[in-house]
């Protein structure tokens, strides 16, 4: 019987609770504990957590602290997808994927050594779920990803993407005689070298006896690892890698049972690459006599495949969630991509990237009354990778075209396998001017879809006239949906390899190589904010480039050279705007619609102002109370704290005041921000509420406008106050 969690219940509360549940339940208390978690008492236990290597402490002292503990109701960790490091477990650093599994291996590996003395620990979570009350947004590495608030430590995402440390787990725990599996980490790392060379840990997760890895399909073996136990994982280490496939084997008893593959950025194409082509067919091909007025990459740029048909880029014809709350982005958590090879075409763009949902997410195409040809193409990009997992119905979900079921719990996996092209045909009649395709019910998991084609026999149907994202002139191509991978010029294959969290899904223009400079201009049809990305070691770029732009403290980075690395700046533009630029091609251009989305506030920098530069008016004093230098006032007669401050970018700030006051009744003072000259850029009321001892409460406000890089002054005005202690204030 768990009674409660994290929230201290007056102990005389919970053994009334206790009583109760011992009446009702004979085997309370005999049989089954009543528990109390991390804190309470007037139970039979208090369960603790350990969260050591995440929260403070000792990870290494692990398997001693459950010796002592028995049970432990939570261990885990943070974690960002899609974000990566090299080398081992760093605590306190950032929040990989890598680390995160690290630690988590490490607990794995000292409980179970421990087993004897332990009746277990509970891992949180399954999978990462919002979390109102908290502050943070780093579910992913893009923009696009970040749903929070989120409490982001789940083996899978919110929408069900499993992380790295699900393998990990996999391999530790699954039976490998009943579903072997081997994962090669990691599939959201394919931009890990940028050329070729010696390289250390390359890992896999396997739960098999021996795992194989190699350089290519069936060829340039870097060597055969054994198993060596529970809480461990296959590595090796001065591999040399020289081309873009990983290719791992595992074997049971000596037989060949999973196996996983990966393809890498920047590297030289592996002499066997064309095996992965080996199952291709030709799955795009257009029916004979149909005249095809859509095609559309879902989540995806342009895309000409290989009979020469272009699929239009995913801008203007969808909606998702967010179409019922204006100003965020349209894409906002409902666009994905995998790096994996596509069994089944050799159209692997076209499949790779896509769109999930649930009944928010639809496509509508204006189009004559008539009869049509609908072709829908999906893959499934998770379930079942690396091994002989059985995902049957782990995805289901409807389609429905025009009001009308036409494709009843489809299950991608059990009909194609994974990340193997799937299409389904279907026949629609319109009388209402547009098709619209939507996924009102989706029983397990979200919807997902990467391609639609839609064609009539109609002959004399023109083309659909495609929505206008703002074409540049002087025939400079515009992309969209900038992603790592992407080619930077047309005529050359330089590719980008990290970008700023906010500018993958951005439109883009793609120059020319052998181009000069030259003036592009285009208009802005909707709130915009531009983007340029300077060559940090360019000795010259055209003049006046950077007029009115601020520098965002963010980089690109491409591979050419081994890395070369761009300094990215900012301007907002409004609608209808003409833009008009001399560039060449040491400069980045890309672009993002303006919204008002808070930005992911545990991602943004901090600057903690703390009492010894802070200004105070009559009656109040700098002194040490409980173990903080805070500004203490002294009377309850009206006075001020004022701090000084510096932005360093245009943005929306908050401020974050932390103090103690110990009366019950509540007083309220005024918070100002100050420009230069006086100029008053914000006046708000603050409330200051009761602090139990040992404790610090706080409170935020923010600027609500984007305030400009500058000196500033944040001064509180307050009177009946006296004994309450300020020990400073945070500015994000």
């Amino acid at each position: 019987w768990g009674l409660q969690n994290e929230s201290k219940l007056p102990e005389d509360f919970a053994k009334e609770c206790t009583e109760l549940i011992r009446s009702l339940d004979p085997t309370a208390s005999s049989q089954r504990l009543v528990t109390t978690c991390n804190g309470g008492s007037g139970t039979d236990w208090d369960v603790p957590q350990n969260w050591t290597g995440t929260y403070g402490g000792d990870p290494n002292t692990y398997a001693n602290d459950l010796k002592k503990q028995v049970l432990v109701g939570e261990y885990g960790a943070w974690r960002t997808l899609d974000l990566h490091t090299e080398g081992g477990f760093v605590q306190n650093g950032v929040f990989s994927e890598d680390r995160m599994t690290q630690l988590m291996e490490q607990k794995i590996r000292l409980v179970e050594s421990a087993k004897d003395s332990v009746a277990g620990h509970f891992f949180w979570l399954l999978t990462s779920h919002d979390n109102p009350g908290r502050v943070q947004g780093g579910e992913g590495v893009r923009e696009l990803d970040r749903i929070g608030p989120v409490n982001y430590k789940g083996l899978l995402t919110p929408w069900e993407e499993p992380t790295d440390a699900f393998y990990m787990y996999r391999s530790n725990y699954v039976s490998k005689e009943k579903e072997p599996m081997v994962y090669i980490v990691s599939h959201t790392w394919p931009n890990r070298w940028m050329k070729p060379g010696i390289i250390d840990s390359v890992s896999v997760y396997s739960n098999c006896d021996e795992v194989e890895l190699f350089n290519d399909i069936d060829n340039a073996s870097l060597g055969k690892r054994k198993r060596n136990g529970i809480g461990t994982h296959f590595q090796w280490d001065k591999a040399e890698i020289k081309y873009n496939i990983l290719y791992a084997v595992g074997y049971v008893k000596g037989k060949v049972v999973a196996r996983d593959t990966i393809v890498l950025n920047h590297l030289p194409q592996s002499p066997n690459f064309n095996k992965l082509y080996s199952a291709a067919k030709n799955i795009t091909i257009p029916q004979t006599g149909y005249n095809y007025i859509y095609r559309i990459n879902c989540g995806g740029p342009d895309y000409k495949d290989k009979n020469g048909n272009i699929w239009k880029a995913d801008k203007g014809f969808s909606k998702s969630w967010t179409n019922d709350f204006p100003g965020l982005p349209a894409d906002f958590a409902s666009q994905r991509r995998t790096f994996s090879p596509i069994k089944g075409t050799r159209d692997w763009k076209l499949f790779q990237t896509f769109r999930y949902g649930k009944d928010k997410l639809q496509y509508e195409f204006p189009l004559p009354d008539g009869e049509y040809l609908v072709e829908l193409y999906f893959i499934e990009p998770w379930l079942g990778i690396g091994g002989s997992m059985n995902a049957k119905s782990m995805r289901l979900f409807d389609v429905v075209v025009n009001g009308k079921t036409v494709l009843n719990d489809l299950d991608i996996w059990n009909e194609s396998s994974t990340n193997t092209a799937l299409k389904k045909t279907i026949k629609a009649k319109i009388t209402d001017g547009k098709i619209v395709i939507s996924f009102p019910e989706s029983k397990v998991g979200q919807a997902i879809i990467s391609a639609i084609a839609i064609a009539t026999l109609n002959k004399q149907t023109n083309k659909a006239a495609l929505i206008n994202i703002g074409k540049p002139v002087n025939e400079t191509k515009f992309n969209s949906w900038l992603d790592i991978g992407d080619k930077q010029f047309s005529d050359a294959n330089i590719q980008f390899n990290s970008l700023p969290s906010n500018l993958f899904g951005s439109d883009w223009i793609q120059f020319s190589k052998k181009s000069s400079q030259k003036n592009i201009s285009f208009t802005i049809t909707e709130a915009t904010d531009l983007f340029i990305g300077l060559d940090k070691e360019a000795l010259q770029f055209p003049v006046n480039v950077l007029d009115g732009y601020e520098n965002t403290m963010t980089e690109v980075i491409t591979d050419e050279g081994g890395g070369k690395t761009y300094s990215v700046y900012r301007k907002r533009f409004s609608k209808n705007s003409i833009v008009q630029l001399d560039v060449d091609k040491s400069l980045l251009v890309m672009k993002q619609p303006s919204s008002n989305m808070q930005p992911a506030y545990d991602l943004k920098p901090i600057t903690q102002y703390k009492t010894n530069i802070a200004k105070l008016g009559e009656g109040a004093s700098k002194e040490n109370f409980a173990g903080r230098d805070c500004a203490v006032l002294k009377t309850n007669q009206r006075t001020t704290i004022e701090y000084p401050i510096q932005t360093g970018v245009a943005d929306i700030y908050s401020i974050t005041m932390k103090y103690f006051y110990g009366k019950e009744q509540p007083i309220k003072g005024k918070l100002q921000l100050i420009g230069a000259g006086g100029s008053m850029m914000l006046e708000e009321e603050v409330s200051f509420t009761f602090t139990r001892e040992g404790k610090w409460n706080q409170f935020t406000i923010n600027t609500t406008n984007m305030i400009n890089a500058g000196n500033y002054a944040v001064k509180l005005i307050i009177d009946k106050a006296e004994g309450l202690a300020i020990s400073g204030i945070d500015i994000q």
